[in-house]
């Protein structure tokens, strides 16, 4: 089916200027789950057929989607809800979108104008429900003001700090006919370095003993790898990524000195022993900074971001500069110093061999199959260009730890940490990246929070393969009661379906693992097999996170509390 080019001087239905709108901004995949409230939007996109509607299985999966879509492409992702439970089943997507700073447009629909106020069939305030979440919340009022909200609304979620918009569609503005251009996309504003403070910054760095620089989500928007590596080695710094981004800087440099995600270490005892702490395109969260904990107050800190209101947010900076990272980064490169001193090219080195050592899986016995050596099996294994994707639940700390992302964008997961990104996810990377392998994570809880979508990636020929922990339980939530209330377990345990076998139900192939040396030639049957895959990996509920067993923490708990 061809493309039907829009007459645009003449009257065309709200569903019509929606559709040209986002063609104009170049929306190639569109997630959602169809309604009656948006009929008239879907009957548009039947004349478009270069923008591909991925039809899920519920609204919270559409929206994780087009969340992790966004992330995987640094373009907004698009998503299209019926009015009601669907918006309210689509909010967890949008509340990703909001902590993790990721540029995304929802589209839901709305009751007829002329039947709101009256609580209408699924009829809800937009703007109040969604208002504490997005960066924007309009109810568009005619089809006519849709050819310049939809332009705004993507200038808006893209501009400054990335972030959520949402744009309700009263029902009948979708087949109301108007005569309007559509108008262009809004032309990309990045703020500039002062040139005094980058001078400034350039200075304090180089007169620094031990610096350190910590990246965030900002550099990667800013697609600013290139003139960070070059920071990095010219200034000689170690860099440290922030929760879940552990792609912004690839892991194999040099340089590198590790993530500061939750339990590591190495990485919270570098900023705290350095004199000068670096941080761009990062919002510092509590994750990040332990607690709001790191830096301390004694520590000079330099925050570099887009968005003025980002920085000073969590900490008082000695320096700050508005300014798009890749910018920021290049001015200073102009007072980079000519050579380094030999005491600093030291303690980059001494970093990178402690986040070496501990990015190393250990080998430790095990009953059942151990996420110690699935990790090994998928760095041996896996293109170097392969995209991860994870949920929320210990599981994901071996992934954040032992594997190496030296790949741009090679990584997806969820700072706000919400169970059931993992599948949808690994989904959106492979549709934004067919020629990738995408290899999903997740723990049993997660996996079955959104395993209708395995449907989804079956229907569109997604070929993923999803890896499930699968312990029989809640694990974060069975390791807090450990530690605060020993021998108290309740409420975590889980009895669940054979997850091969409801795999192959959906059309894809289903594996089962329980011991180690089964993993590698599971994982080559799912590179092989030319469709979606999920490999059901037993492993032991006893080894309850990287660094503990469940035995540990109760013993613990117990002496602390004589």
């Amino acid at each position: 089916m061809k493309a039907k080019k829009p007459n645009l001087t003449q009257a065309r239905t709200g569903g019509q200027i929606l559709v040209e709108a986002l063609r104009r901004e170049g929306v190639r995949h569109v997630f959602g789950v169809p309604g009656e409230s948006y009929l008239g939007a879907l009957d548009a996109f039947y004349d478009a057929p270069e923008m591909r509607l991925i039809v899920n299985r519920q609204e919270g999966g559409a929206c994780y989607m087009a969340e992790a879509y966004a992330k995987a492409t640094r373009a907004p992702g698009v998503c299209f809800v019926t009015r009601g439970p669907g918006a309210t089943n689509a909010a967890i997507g949008v509340h990703c979108a909001d902590q993790d700073s990721t540029p995304l447009v929802l589209f839901v629909g709305q009751v007829p104008r002329a039947n709101r106020g009256r609580e209408a069939f699924q009829e809800i305030d937009y703007v109040r429900f969604f208002g504490g979440m997005a960066r924007w919340v309009v109810e568009v009022d005619s089809a006519a003001k849709l050819a310049e909200v939809v332009p705004r609304a993507f200038h808006v979620a893209r501009g400054g700090r990335p972030g959520p918009v949402v744009v309700a569609l009263p029902e009948d503005i979708l087949v109301e006919s108007a005569t309007v251009p559509t108008r262009d996309p809004y032309p990309r504003a990045l703020p500039h370095p002062d040139p005094a403070q980058i001078a400034e910054l350039a200075r304090r760095v180089n007169a620094a003993q031990r610096p350190v620089l910590i990246v965030g989500g900002g550099v990667q928007y800013a697609r600013a790898r290139a003139p960070l590596v070059r920071f990095a080695e010219r200034f000689q710094v170690p860099v440290l990524t922030t929760f879940r981004r552990m792609d912004a800087f690839p892991n194999s440099h040099p340089h590198y000195a590790g993530n500061l995600a939750i339990g590591t270490q190495g990485s919270q005892e570098l900023v705290a022993a350095s004199d000068l702490v670096l941080v761009v395109g990062d919002r510092l969260s509590e994750i990040t900074t332990n607690g709001y904990r790191l830096p301390g107050p004694e520590q000079p800190l330099l925050q570099v971001d887009i968005d003025p209101l980002a920085i000073g947010r969590n900490f008082a900076p000695a320096l700050a500069l508005v300014s798009d990272a890749a910018l920021a980064l290049e001015a200073a490169l102009e007072h980079a110093p000519r050579r380094a001193a030999p005491a600093r090219a030291a303690w980059v080195r001494e970093q990178h061999a402690r986040y070496e050592r501990e990015s190393t899986p250990p080998v430790r016995p095990s009953r059942l199959a151990s996420a110690d050596q699935v990790l090994r099996d998928l760095s041996a294994q896996l293109p170097l260009d392969s995209i991860l994707t994870t949920d929320a639940g210990n599981f994901s700390g071996w992934v954040h730890r032992f594997y190496r992302y030296d790949a741009e964008d090679s990584f997806l997961g969820p700072t706000v940490g919400s169970m059931g990104y993992g599948m949808p996810a690994a989904i959106a990377a492979k549709l934004a990246h067919p020629h990738r392998v995408v290899v999903g994570t997740c723990g049993d809880g997660g996996f079955m929070m959104t395993v209708q979508e395995l449907a989804t990636a079956v229907q569109h020929g997604v070929n993923i393969i999803q890896l499930v922990f699968n312990n029989g339980g809640y694990g974060t939530i069975r390791m807090h009661q450990e530690r605060d209330y020993p021998g108290r377990g309740i409420a975590t345990e889980l009895r669940n379906p054979d997850f091969a076998a409801l795999a192959r139900a959906c059309g894809a192939e289903g594996l089962t693992v329980t011991r180690d040396e089964d993993f590698a030639p599971a994982l080559r049957a799912a590179l092989a097999c030319g469709k979606p895959a999920v490999i059901d990996i037993h492993t032991d509920p006893e080894q309850i996170s990287v660094g503990a067993t469940l035995t540990d923490l109760r013993r613990a708990a117990q002496r602390s509390k004589r």
